[in-house]
């Protein structure tokens, strides 16, 4: 590496770690909406809150930390009303006491909260997203209360009395997932130079750097990001067991591994095991040895190596999530309970639409330039015969496969789950650049490379906007928020209590606050259709928006409603194409949202 590579290196290092900080503070639990929350009364106290929404039920042996314990029957197809009762309005503010605008956030939160460490009860409840997410999460949130950073004690009426204190644990989680960035940045430029060169390397980690989804996923306490990395890892160690020596290989397996236990959807990178024995096996078989290092390998030698390979990754992955095991004979039903609700959320069907969705999730992760970058990286890897670059190309290609079969009907947030794929093309686009940089065009060349750069950061730079502009006082549901509560005389009846309907139960992330005890929220179940003009409909209907499709996330119960005899408002210009453009819909900062209301007449 050159002083000037080194230079460039440091240089994306900085500008991702500056990405990172702005807006790193963005949808945290605060006690400004209490303006909202309650208007002219008194504030409802944190015991107050605790004791009626019967906080200290929450946690059970046999119960995923991800599963509610009082879960609203949603099959009868009839409305719910969700605000009639004081413990019901107390469940509600205490989501909006403890909870983020982004609404997966607090399942780490609740699986540290679960565990008594003084009884050396460590099991988290919640495995999709792995120990090594969640116990160095724990492990930092502790060192900070020990440093003075952050209150840590394990009184929840204190916290709900002073979210903000409870916000510090958030940034603490986002601020791991985010430095696994930093290591991204360089396993990026490692893949990229080993393919192609140094420049090759210098432009896909820069690309990485800036791409949506990895601002995205830098800005959430949520694994996917470092599960990415780590993945990219074990690629990188693979490309290196192909022509080099055995360290490699077990380095890759244990990077495997360490894949699965931050977060489980990790696990088809086992394939890199089996794939990296059957090329070396076959290499060896043809005669071909790229390096006098490379390893002399027979078919029962491959078969053995990749069962050993699997269980040294398992090992490590058990090593990491010690409960998995445990349960598996002490506690099965815990295991049940969690497994069975994040199963519930991914349906294999749809293949079709799932391969549209997700073309449209990788373009709103990675952008056109990559994506276009990608393919012709792949035709090219294909045409060159480059099978140093097979195990990315498996591996990406098998995520890929995974995120189409769970992608029909799937809203923009699950765009998540094509980070790897879309580092992939990353790396691809700087290779292809690179392949050309020493042409007699090199000044065109220059120009294009920096016209992709700029494209992606732009498409970055708006997935920032909206993190700040969560941060401020003027993000979407504070601008609802104000809406609501200055033209009630415009959506509400007068003379009795406004009714709201919600497709979901209202938390901070797909419902503004409002005053719950002064107003009727009602849940409408899939299916559950009403009419305008009919007694009971609803004074208004909030809901959140996919701008990548341009219309609600779910849009059913609106579909027996004469739109005509509806009057809208949004919190962000709405349905043109330009306003898709400057979107951020894989994340949930500054989420525009849809406000339905009928209009007020003398009857």
């Amino acid at each position: 590496m050159t002083r000037l590579t080194a230079i460039a290196l440091a240089l994306i290092a900085v500008i991702y770690l500056v990405c990172c900080s702005i807006g790193l503070t963005w949808g945290l639990p605060s006690r400004d909406v209490d303006t909202y929350l309650f208007g002219e009364q008194t504030p409802w106290s944190g015991e107050t809150i605790y004791a009626l929404a019967h906080a200290d039920k929450k946690f059970d042996a046999s119960r995923g930390a991800d599963v509610d314990p009082d879960p609203i029957d949603k099959s009868t197809g009839q409305p719910v009303h969700l605000t009639q009762t004081k413990s019901d309005i107390a469940k509600i503010y205490l989501r909006y006491r403890l909870f983020t605008h982004q609404p997966d956030e607090m399942i780490t939160m609740m699986a540290l909260a679960g565990m008594k460490p003084g009884q050396l009860q460590f099991d988290p409840k919640l495995y999709q997203y792995g120990g090594l997410f969640i116990y160095p999460v724990g492990a930092l949130i502790k060192l900070c209360g020990l440093l003075g950073l952050i209150e840590v004690r394990g009184d929840v009426v204190y916290y709900l009395d002073h979210p903000d204190e409870f916000g510090k644990f958030y940034i603490v989680a986002r601020a791991y997932a985010a430095a696994w960035g930093l290591l991204g940045i360089c396993v990026v430029f490692a893949i990229a130079r080993r393919i192609s060169s140094d420049a090759a390397g210098v432009v896909s980690a820069a690309l990485f750097a800036i791409m949506p989804v990895v601002i995205c996923m830098a800005h959430e306490g949520k694994p996917h990001l470092p599960g990415a990395v780590l993945m990219l890892c074990a690629v990188y160690f693979a490309m290196r067991a192909i022509t080099s020596t055995r360290w490699s290989w077990w380095f890759m397996c244990v990077c495997c591994g360490a894949a699965v236990g931050m977060v489980l959807s990790s696990a088809p990178i086992l394939i890199l095991i089996p794939l990296v024995c059957v090329t070396q096996y076959i290499g060896c078989a043809a005669g071909k040895k790229d390096s006098p290092k490379q390893e002399t390998i027979t078919r029962s030698h491959a078969v053995l190596r990749t069962i050993t390979g699997i269980v040294v990754a398992m090992t490590v992955y058990l090593i990491t999530n010690p409960y998995i095991l445990i349960n598996t004979i002490t506690n099965r039903a815990v295991l049940r309970s969690n497994f069975g609700n994040s199963l519930a959320m991914y349906d294999i069907s749809r293949i079709g639409e799932g391969f549209v969705r997700v073309i449209e999730l990788t373009v709103e992760g990675a952008t056109w330039v990559l994506c276009l970058g990608g393919v012709i990286a792949l035709i090219a890897g294909l045409c060159r015969k480059r099978w140093i670059a097979l195990p990315l190309l498996i591996s990406a290609g098998i995520f890929f496969l995974q995120f189409v079969l769970i992608g029909a009907g799937k809203p923009a947030e699950y765009g998540r789950f094509g980070i790897f794929t879309n580092s992939a093309l990353a790396i691809g686009t700087g290779c292809v650049v690179a392949s050309f940089w020493h042409s007699r065009a090199r000044g065109l060349v220059i120009t294009m490379t920096l016209l992709a750069i700029v494209s992606v950061g732009i498409k970055g730079a708006i997935y920032l906007n909206h993190f700040y502009a969560d941060t401020t006082t003027e993000h979407s549901r504070a601008k609802l928020a104000q809406a609501l509560t200055i033209n009630a005389k415009t959506y509400f009846s007068q003379g009795k209590p406004s009714v709201i309907a919600l497709p979901a139960e209202p938390a901070p992330y797909n419902c503004p606050p409002l005053n719950f005890s002064q107003i009727d929220m009602v849940l409408y179940p899939p299916g559950t259709p009403f009419m305008i003009h009919e007694a009971n409909a609803p004074d208004a209907w909030i809901q959140v928006v996919d701008t990548i499709q341009g219309e609600p996330i779910e849009s059913a119960k609106l579909n027996a409603l004469p739109h005509e005899a509806l009057t809208t408002w949004t919190t962000t210009p709405f349905g043109g194409a330009g306003v898709k453009n400057m979107a951020s819909p894989i994340s949930w900062a500054d989420k525009p949202f849809i406000l339905y209301s009928r209009p007020r007449d003398s009857n």
